[in-house]
């Protein structure tokens, strides 16, 4: 109980700059504008502008369970630099899980090519019957006209009615602009596990702008999985308005 009303405290106080914020109008138009991860998504970019929405989908062949997986989502800035998000993690089976994200931009020790910013992720898994909580620190850096990286690290508790877990996460990615339409990316993904295997995930991945509110991204990567190794596949369809 203590644990959860310290991740409840702390959720909230990371809640109030977004609130204080929007009320005085302001924007994060000087900061960078830096690309998303393929799988491990945020809710919308760092400093967002108000109304701004997204409906996307991630689809994944996961080989180390021979499972086809899809997650549509919604995402919507209600706020300057600040979102929402709902997903259904879905299986062939059916929903799988519900999932809600909130994502906050810190209006603090950003420039021109430096922004961070926070992310709390709620996810219900349906057939385990468990709740899990996410937080994460977010920060990204723009080098130049082509190259630029994204990190998220945080923690996971899991389980909290009854014997929890806490994983750390780490998300790394570096992109390589080749045009206006077409990026690379390379999205490295860390779940540390204490007393259980690791699990990591390397994605190689190409962005592509293929109409002025359609994007899709596709990769093809490995995957760590109880000490093995597996191929994995994911794309996402993207519309951004």
């Amino acid at each position: 109980m203590k644990i959860l009303i310290s991740v409840v405290s702390l959720f909230l106080f990371l809640l109030i700059p977004s609130v204080s914020h929007s009320s005085s109008g302001g924007s994060f138009s000087n900061t960078p504008r830096l690309p998303e991860p393929m799988v491990f998504d945020l809710v919308l970019p760092l400093g967002a502008q108000k109304n701004e929405y997204e409906l996307n989908a991630l689809f994944q062949h996961d080989f180390a369970n021979d499972a086809v997986t899809m997650n549509p989502e919604f995402e919507y800035a209600y706020a300057d630099g600040y979102g929402i998000e709902f997903e259904l993690p879905m299986e062939t089976t059916g929903v799988a899980a519900y999932k809600m994200a909130l994502q906050g931009t810190f209006d603090f020790l950003n420039t021109n090519q430096f922004i961070h910013g926070w992310q709390y992720i709620g996810e219900y898994h349906q057939d385990a019957k468990k709740f899990e909580n996410n937080l994460l620190y977010i920060f990204g850096y723009q080098f130049n006209q082509n190259w630029s990286l994204l990190n998220m690290l945080g923690s996971r508790l899991s389980d909290i009615r009854s014997k929890g877990h806490i994983e750390g996460l780490v998300n790394s990615n570096l992109f390589y602009s080749l045009s206006k339409n077409l990026l690379m990316g390379l999205e490295t993904n860390w779940e540390f596990r204490p007393n259980r295997p690791d699990m990591m995930l390397v994605m190689p991945q190409l962005h592509v702008q293929i109409a002025q509110h359609a994007k899709v991204q596709f990769g093809f990567g490995v995957r760590k999985a109880s000490r093995e190794y597996f191929p994995h596949v994911a794309s996402r369809v993207i519309f951004g308005f």
